[in-house]
């Protein structure tokens, strides 16, 4: 039998069969193995709670040492800037920094990226972004930088969020460690205070003043100060009370002071609206001064102006016409038209016409003002026109005078040539209305009208006629029957005008045939039509002075005349009447003129 202490050690835990190693028995099987594997169990139990004890102890002390160093150690990085400036007013951000790590830093840089509307001083106004390396840093050693920075334009609140970056080679790491701060800086109202000063409604071609202010408010010295002025092109600069430095619209001012007086200066012009009528601009104004040899645009003002139609309303007119083409000789009648559109009456009106154009025959004016030949200019007010002593409201009259164009056209040299005549109408009176700002009240008219070209042709016919290069044959004078040669001689002059489509023409009489001898001075020849008998020659273009001061243009034909009887004692006839048409290219318009017949210049014989 076994015992029963055996019997006791081989029994199966019943309750929890599977139970093995930490949480229980291992089961056995009696043999060798069994014991082996119990006796490892219980020396792994206790080993394993050991090393788990030693591992956390580890890891406690490793995470202490990364608390110690990475939370408890930091890099103290301070910012400061003003809180406010003046547009325009240099100040520095100061940025500083500390390692208050156990160890140094390396490649340490701090970066800025400037917002819109700051600029790093003494740099180019494009460069946006900032950086600078300190290399490394010791424990517990610091810097500082100042950034120089400018503002403009003001009226604005900047952020600059500065950065500062560095390794930590305790940490063994190769990433960059970074922290951001940020200032914020309102910029005020510009350090350099520009004021433009001028009426809101001014008369069309009405001289206008604008006043002109500036001063350095704030507590710094600008260097090398310029103002600038951008007018509108229908803006005509006439004078200022401090001379311009640079054509009509630049001021060097030079040094202004801290706290500075206040500079001011006036500017006379006139704005001219060409159609009369209601027209906003402005005029611009920009003060430039230099810092650390940059030039930055410090303030800009405008003043805004209304051109309005003037309550004198003026026309002027030529033979009833705006458009009127004058030629030689020809009677010119000017109307000037006026009329009050105000609803209030206007005192003592004054009109003048000032004439200018070298074709107005002066000796040959007429009307009722007074002419001043000095300047060519005629006068109507109270003294020669009783109704211009007031206007009432919605009243309108007018003035006229009466003047000639010249015989001839003026021309000295190539160059004249495309005359006009011009009327220039001024109309005023000193009572103004309530809402123009002016001493007077006044307006313009003009009226510019082109004087026409012309051209002449000059027809004969010589028998003996060396000059040519045409031999002529024939008798002379001619007789009945007889075979006589003329050449034909057409001379062409062009007066003020260039011209183009030129044609000249003429026909052959009866007993006369073409020869085909034929030359002219140009490319172009007349030319024969046998069944028509009609001689043509075209031109494209003809300058003007040609045959005045430029050489003429000629053609030279031969004809052969043969007379009848019944033409004896008579001038035979050659060539019918010579026309000659062209195009004026100045005025659009067709020019005629024509020469007379001719004829054997002597009496046919028997």
């Amino acid at each position: 039998m076994i015992p029963s202490d055996d019997l006791n050690k081989n029994k199966i835990n019943l309750k929890n069969p599977e139970k093995i190693g930490w949480e229980g028995d291992t089961p056995r099987t009696g043999n060798f193995s069994s014991n082996i594997y119990s006796k490892i169990d219980k020396i792994s139990r206790p080993v394993f709670w050991t090393a788990l004890v030693v591992f956390v102890l580890t890891a406690a002390g490793i995470g202490f040492y990364f608390y110690s160093y990475l939370v408890n150690r930091d890099i103290a990085f301070v910012l400061n800037a003003p809180q406010s400036v003046l547009s325009g007013v240099p100040f520095d951000i100061e940025a500083g920094a500390k390692n208050n790590f156990n160890n140094s830093l390396n490649d340490v840089k701090i970066s800025l990226v400037l917002p819109n509307g700051a600029f790093f001083i003494g740099e180019s106004q494009g460069k946006r972004y900032y950086d600078k390396s300190f290399g490394n840093l010791g424990k517990d050693a610091n810097f500082q930088e100042r950034i120089p920075i400018v503002v403009i334009p003001g009226g604005q609140t900047l952020k600059f969020d500065v950065e500062i970056s560095y390794y930590t080679p305790a940490l063994g790491s190769k990433a960059r460690f970074k922290q951001i701060r940020t200032v914020e800086v309102s910029a005020d109202e510009p350090a350099l205070k520009l004021d433009i000063s001028a009426p809101q409604k001014i008369l069309n071609n009405e001289d206008f003043e604008i006043e002109i202010r500036y001063q350095n408010i704030s507590n710094v010295q600008f260097e090398n100060a310029e103002l600038k002025l951008d007018y509108p092109s229908f803006f005509t600069f006439k004078s200022a009370t401090v001379a311009p430095s640079s054509g009509n619209n630049v001021w060097e001012l030079g040094s202004l002071p801290a706290k500075g007086v206040e500079g001011n200066f006036i500017i006379k012009g006139k704005a001219v609206n060409p159609n009369d009528s209601l027209s906003n601009f402005e005029i611009n104004g920009e003060l430039i001064a230099e810092i650390s040899g940059q030039k930055y645009s410090i303030n800009k003002k405008s003043a805004q102006l209304s051109i309005v139609s003037s309550p004198l309303v003026l026309n002027v007119s030529l033979n009833d016409s705006q458009n009127y083409v004058a030629s030689l000789r020809d009677n010119l009648r000017y109307k000037i038209n006026y009329r009050n559109s105000s609803d209030i009456g206007l005192n003592d009106i004054v009109i003048i016409a000032k004439l200018t154009g070298e074709m107005f025959d002066f000796k040959t004016l007429g009307g009722g003002g007074f002419f001043d030949s000095k300047s060519n200019t005629i006068t109507w007010n109270v003294a020669n026109t009783s109704n211009l002593r007031v206007i009432n409201p919605g009243g309108e009259g007018y003035v006229e005078f009466q003047i000639q164009t010249k015989e001839s056209y003026p021309i000295k040299r190539q160059g004249d040539k495309n005359f006009m005549l011009n009327v220039a109408a001024e109309i005023s009176s000193p009572t103004v209305p309530y809402y123009v700002s002016s001493d007077k009240t006044i307006s313009f008219a003009n009226i510019k009208n082109n004087v026409s070209g012309a051209v002449a042709i000059v027809a004969k016919a010589p028998f003996y006629d060396p000059s040519s290069g045409i031999s002529n044959k024939g008798q002379f004078p001619p007789r009945v029957n007889q075979p006589t040669n003329f050449t034909i001689h057409w001379t062409i002059t062009n007066y003020s005008t260039d011209v183009s489509n030129v044609k000249i023409s003429a026909f052959l009489q009866s007993g006369v045939r073409w020869t085909d001898q034929v030359k002219s001075s140009i490319n172009s020849v007349p030319s024969y039509d046998e069944r028509t008998q009609e001689i043509v020659w075209n031109i494209d273009k003809v300058l003007a002075t040609q045959g005045v001061i430029l050489s003429p243009i000629e053609a030279i034909f031969q004809v052969e005349a043969t007379p009848n009887v019944t033409q004896v004692g008579q001038n035979m006839p050659l060539l019918g009447q010579t026309t000659i048409q062209a195009k004026d290219d100045f005025n659009n318009i067709i020019l005629n003129n024509s020469a007379a017949p001719l004829t054997s210049g002597t009496t046919v014989v028997q």
